[in-house]
């Protein structure tokens, strides 16, 4: 439960049990066809190891494979992600290109002679500016100041 108690004797322990197995595993050779070995007198038989081994390989193999699935799937996600992101900036920007300036040049001859751009006339016309002057909420002397100025 708590890997500081007893740590010198499973240290010693540890290290018998894996010098064995290193000396099965160099002394033994294993022809995975015929599936035979010499047999040694431990408890556990060289084929016996050698499939635990490949056992916990596999087991590890999957893990590591399904770590990696999920991996991929969240790349693959990320990337679409970053695609639609640059779609939703550049969309825009070039349906904006593409139709504002007829839209602009529209409004420009619409309400070029109001906002002191270039329309058909240079000057602007006095019942324009009467008309204008009209809709605002304006007291008369203040419309006459404003008649003044745009004149």
């Amino acid at each position: 439960m708590f890997r500081h108690k007893n740590m010198a004797n499973q240290t010693v322990e540890n290290k018998k049990i894996s010098d064995d197995k290193k000396n099965i595993l160099t002394e033994v050779p294993v022809d995975l066809e015929n599936k035979s070995a010499p047999k040694n007198d431990s408890p556990k038989t060289d084929n016996a190891i050698i499939k635990e081994l490949l056992e916990k390989n596999l087991k590890w193999s999957q893990i590591i494979y399904e770590q990696n699935r999920k991996i991929n799937n969240k790349l693959m996600w990320s990337a679409i992600a970053s695609w639609f992101r640059i779609l939703l900036i550049v969309v825009p920007l070039i349906l904006a290109i593409w139709f504002l300036p007829p839209l602009i040049q529209g409004l420009q001859n619409t309400y070029g002679s109001l906002f002191g751009g270039k329309s058909s006339s240079t000057t602007p016309n006095s019942s324009s500016i009467d008309q204008l002057l009209k809709i605002l909420p304006l007291d008369p002397a203040k419309q006459e100041q404003l008649k003044m100025l745009l004149k």
